[in-house]
């Protein structure tokens, strides 16, 4: 599958990193999956080959997706389109900046993407279809879950641990040990200095 053809799906914001991060690593983008990116179009030098009808036309055992769409505070759009196309057999490829640090006898789970300037140390887990933002920070030992969107210059101290599902904003720190909940919502710049219920919201 290495040299099948490899679709991003989404064309917006988070789709530019995407395809940043994938040509960085030296992957050859086949086009952009995404109704508002007309064919003919193109995003980052990457041509427009059509919306969902084109995904329906695919064979998801010849063609690998990257899933180019981001999460904000209001919208997980990226999880529910990862869990509609897996079921329909896609696969979704990982990716990792070639800027990035990634220690030893990390565990990177399928889909999950690293970005540029991020750092993970050793021990830490990362899992499917989860996003270390630009320039994050994931210490030693630290257990991020799946589906998880992980901002810009987030910082999780050694040990700590995020449930699956968790949106951390742009800055925030995790103080070592910590224990997050699935489904928990960090707002941008949080000190977070104890453990958090599931499904809270944790302010500055």
């Amino acid at each position: 599958m290495s040299n099948a053809p490899l679709y991003v799906l989404g064309g917006g914001g988070h789709a530019k990193v995407v395809i940043d991060t994938l040509k960085a690593s030296g992957a050859t983008i086949t086009g952009v999956i995404d109704p508002k990116l007309g064919v003919g179009t193109f995003l980052l030098g990457v041509p427009g080959a059509g919306g969902d009808e084109l995904m329906q036309t695919l064979d998801p055992r010849n063609v690998r997706i990257a899933n180019g769409v981001g999460a904000t505070v209001k919208s997980r759009v990226n999880r529910k389109l990862y869990e509609i196309w897996t079921e329909h057999g896609f696969r979704f490829v990982s990716m990792v900046h070639p800027s990035a640090i990634i220690g030893a006898e990390v565990k990177l789970a399928e889909g999950c993407q690293i970005m540029a300037g991020a750092i993970v140390q050793p021990h830490a887990r990362i899992g499917t279809g989860t996003v270390i933002n630009t320039a994050a920070s994931i210490d030693h030992d630290c257990v991020v879950g799946a589906h998880c969107f992980v901002a810009p210059s987030v910082t999780l101290c050694g040990d700590a641990q995020v449930g699956p599902g968790c949106f951390i904003g742009a800055s925030a720190t995790l103080l070592p040990g910590v224990k997050v909940g699935p489904n928990v919502l960090i707002a941008a710049g949080a000190m977070v200095d104890s453990d958090v219920a599931d499904g809270a919201f944790v302010a500055r």
